[in-house]
């Protein structure tokens, strides 16, 4: 890991994939396999708007559980954002 915090790696990897969704284990490798549902939480508190959705795998008994970071649509949001993000 680099010397990011793993609450600001997961925040970086979500910034660098708006819209996407990403698969829990994915997040687990980047944010910490014991606590990245806590960093995922660490995100919102920095007023990222992160989305959940938990899917059937097909033809299996398997779900996954899926999120993805929908960006700020306003100019002042994505401000207010940055300067959460700096502190």
């Amino acid at each position: 890991m680099s010397d990011l915090s793993y609450r600001d790696a997961v925040a970086h990897y979500f910034k660098a994939h708006p819209d996407v969704w990403i698969d829990g284990l994915e997040l687990a490798r980047i944010g910490g396999a014991y606590a990245w549902r806590t960093r995922v939480s660490e995100c919102r508190d920095l007023g990222m708007v992160i989305e959940n959705d938990v899917r059937q795998m097909p033809n299996t008994r398997r779900k996954v559980s899926l999120y993805r970071f929908v960006p700020p649509s306003q100019p002042v949001q994505a401000e207010l954002f940055d300067a959460r993000m700096a502190s």
